[in-house]
C-alpha cells in the first residue's frame, strides 16, 4: 500500500469520525418532549452544607417525578427551567428547593 493511498484512508476515517461525532454529539431540540408549564415540581433538601441540601433538594424532584410520571420523565439533567434555591435555616441548617419541568428523551 502506498503512502498516498494510506493517508486517503486516514484522512475518510477521520470524516467519517467526524460526522459521526457531530451526529451523535447533542440531540436535536425536538429529541425531548417536556411537561408543559404547568407541570412544574419541586423537592426539598436540609443539610447543613449547602450542597448536599441542593442534592437532596434534586434527589426529592427526581423521586416525585418518578412516581408520578416514571423513571424516563425524571432525569434532571434534561429537565427544563430548572431552579435550585437555597436559604439559611435555624441551627446551621440551609434548606434548598429544587424546581424543574419534566422532560422526557423522545426515541424514533
Amino acid at each position: 500500500m502506498s503512502n498516498l493511498t494510506r493517508i486517503a484512508g486516514v484522512a475518510g476515517l477521520f470524516t467519517a469520525a467526524a460526522i459521526a461525532a457531530t451526529a451523535l454529539g447533542a440531540a436535536p431540540a425536538s429529541a425531548y418532549e417536556c411537561k408543559g408549564s404547568h407541570h412544574y415540581q419541586t423537592g426539598a433538601g436540609n443539610h447543613p452544607q449547602a450542597t448536599v441540601a441542593q442534592m437532596i433538594a434534586k434527589k426529592s424532584w427526581t423521586g416525585k417525578i418518578k412516581s408520578e410520571y416514571g423513571l424516563s420523565w425524571s432525569v434532571w439533567d434534561i429537565a427544563k427551567g430548572k431552579q435550585v434555591t437555597c436559604t439559611p435555616a435555624g441551627g446551621g441548617q440551609t434548606i434548598c428547593v429544587a424546581r424543574a419541568r419534566p422532560c422526557n428523551y423522545v426515541t424514533g
